[in-house]
């Protein structure tokens, strides 16, 4: 049986990406790790991972969340560190 940590980590992202991808998509931490897997090996599925991200910390800080935007955009800058062809696509 696979747990919750065995999901994130075939993910290929980690626990501050997912949750905000999670809270993006509305789904749960375990959905957003499966949507994530399949995004990654997709034909632009890193940009559309990338541009969920940079849309969910514009919508917290436009809430006026500016700590869950620097947490989302710090998960985000460590997505492009990973992903260095996407930055110029954003």
């Amino acid at each position: 049986m696979l747990t919750l940590n065995d999901c994130i980590a075939f993910s290929g992202l980690t626990d501050e990406q997912l949750e905000a991808i999670a809270h993006h998509e509305h789904l749960s931490l375990i959905l957003a790790a499966e949507l994530a897997e399949d995004m990654v090996g997709c034909h632009n599925g890193c940009a559309r991972l990338a541009a969920m991200l940079v849309e969910e910390a514009r919508e917290a800080a436009l809430a006026g969340d500016f700590r869950r935007a620097s947490q989302v955009r710090h998960a985000l800058h460590q997505f492009l560190a990973e992903h260095p062809g996407l930055a110029r696509a954003l």
